[in-house]
């Protein structure tokens, strides 16, 4: 993955999502997130993500018994 997040990127996520978005907000969001993207980068962390989200749930279940 690429550690550079530009507003044609946020841009890109937002269209993806069907969520309106200015070009301004792009700017404003990647600005944002820019920092803390860089730190995750340089401190090598890795976020183990689900690819399907729905398992969680599955999971939940079995744990609570039902």
């Amino acid at each position: 993955m690429s550690d550079e997040v530009s507003p044609e990127r946020i841009a890109a996520m937002a269209a993806a999502a069907r969520v309106p978005i200015t070009p301004a907000a792009c700017a404003r969001v990647a600005r944002a997130v820019m920092p803390t993207v860089t730190r995750l980068s340089a401190a090598k962390i890795t976020l183990a993500l689900e690819t399907e989200p729905s398992s969680f749930t599955v999971v939940q279940r079995r744990e609570l018994g039902r």
